[in-house]
């Protein structure tokens, strides 16, 4: 099992139970599900697919929602399935169809057209093509085309040089959500979040219905870069969405910017989650490029806890091939994360008055001294198990927790193998139970050192108080 945790998305080429299955064994902690392009019959199908699977599998994994948020995306004339769009040629950004030889598109929110002032950017298909406003009218914006390409329909378009009125959490989302309320979903992902406010407002949503699902936020807007540690305070995770956020900042940027949010998320002991284009040339291709594999090994190197595959797994030709060498990349670069993981040593010699994090540090510390070949965290909510895995021990994390939802949500964290435990109120017993678990797993034997954190009383949430060195017998 890599530490660095592998995602992948389901789609045609995934969504048969025996690949399902195939991507498990390869390597996959869990699978996302894009409502944006599933019905909700056809979402709810493959949830309850994957809650079959998981009954009869004896690993963990994460079943992850993926909600459409407010995209906005082109419509084209009812007689067209694409345009192509030259440079220097004008076309009009339209509410509904105009009569006019001129070249037209439309968009899902056409009231967006009306904040749409002179010289205002629109971009269209992840920035393939360049539209700039020229002229503004009641019912359009008239646009040269400065960068040109074919558009076909459906197609993204981000507006960065304008706020969107639009809400982030959609009636479209809620409906989703309630559609799959009864079904284990572990997460869902809370597409173009701009302020804590649409957190709050999807975690409110969540209550409502007495779901204790996390909420992963996507990071792929510029205005979420104002919000984000007041964002990250309010998520359970975020997604750092490479595509629309190099759209929406800048190419040259995106690099640099990974890595300060990347950096600055860490700070909360959240799961950190990269997205877009890992190993998209296998769309097609048997083999990655030169430049995913370094791409990937910088994600890891700066922290991520999880990779997340997107079109290669759902609709590429060979998605478990894509999990098999995505999974050899990984194990190779996290041989060094102690040589070349700089961040690391950045967090390890922080200082913190909180007593969890105390231990947390302490057990990686121990660990590190006693060559321990383990550390079980046991824990009710999975916060003791990320605090840990915030100091990236170069042993194994083994999170016992009595909690299914917690089980089924700790695959994401960066080295955490997640164990079932039954419900028990004696640390004795606890300590026997875990120590029990990890050898029937493989992870020690008799004579290993092993560091153990756990709190009493047993089972309440946020009570990490005791730290205890254990040699197995």
């Amino acid at each position: 099992m890599t530490k660095t945790k592998i995602l992948c998305s389901l789609g045609p080429k995934s969504e048969d139970p025996m690949i399902i299955k195939q991507l498990l064994d390869a390597g996959v902690s869990a699978f996302r599900l894009s409502a944006t392009h599933y019905e909700l019959n056809k979402l709810i199908q493959l949830i309850t697919l994957l809650n079959d699977i998981r009954s009869d599998s004896s690993r963990a994994f994460s079943i992850i929602v993926d909600l459409p948020g407010s995209k906005l995306r082109i419509k084209l004339p009812s007689n067209l399935e694409s345009l192509e769009l030259a440079e220097g040629e004008t076309v009009l950004l339209a509410e509904n169809e105009l009569q006019t030889s001129k070249k037209q598109i439309f968009l899902n929110e056409p009231m967006v057209i009306k904040q749409l002032g002179k010289a205002d950017e629109v971009l269209l298909d992840d920035g393939k093509i360049l539209l700039r406003v020229i002229k503004k009218q009641e019912r359009y914006v008239e646009c040269v085309v400065e960068r040109g390409a074919t558009i076909k329909k459906n197609a993204g378009v981000n507006l960065p040089t304008i706020k969107l009125s639009i809400p982030s959490f959609t009636d479209r989302d809620k409906d989703t959500i309630e559609a799959t309320a009864n079904l284990s979903v572990d997460y869902y992902c809370l597409s173009f979040v701009r302020s804590p406010k649409d957190v709050q407002e999807a975690r409110d949503f969540l209550d409502s219905l007495e779901l204790k699902s996390g909420i992963l936020a996507k990071i792929e807007t510029k205005e979420a870069l104002d919000y984000f540690e007041q964002i990250c305070s309010l998520s359970d995770g975020i997604v750092v969405a490479r595509g629309d956020l190099a759209v929406e900042t800048s190419l040259e940027e995106l690099a640099v910017l990974q890595k300060m949010l990347i950096m600055r998320a860490s700070k909360f002991k959240i799961p950190i989650i990269v997205a877009t284009q890992l190993l998209e040339s296998m769309v097609q291709k048997d083999h990655p490029t030169r430049t995913e594999v370094t791409d990937i090994a910088n994600a890891i190197l700066d922290g991520a806890d999880a990779l997340l595959l997107t079109v290669e797994t759902a609709i590429g030709e060979r998605p478990v091939l894509v999990v098999e060498t995505m999974k050899k990349i990984v194990q190779s670069v996290e041989q060094y994360l102690d040589q070349l993981g700089m961040w690391f040593d950045v967090r390890r010699k922080e200082s913190s008055a909180d007593s969890s994090d105390a231990i947390a540090k302490s057990s990686y510390e121990i660990a590190r001294e006693t060559r321990a070949k383990l550390i079980i965290a046991s824990t009710a909510s999975g916060s003791t198990a990320r605090r840990v895995s915030y100091f990236r021990p170069s042993c194994p994390i083994l999170a016992t927790t009595p909690r299914e939802q917690t089980y089924h949500q700790l695959p994401i964290i960066w080295g955490v193998v997640p164990v079932l435990v039954p419900e028990v109120y004696s640390v004795d017993i606890m300590l026997h139970v875990a120590i029990e678990k990890a050898k029937a797993l493989g992870y020690v034997k008799p004579s290993d050192t092993v560091v153990i954190t756990l709190g009493t009383p047993c089972g309440v949430v946020g009570t990490t108080n005791m730290l205890k060195i254990h040699v197995v017998e």
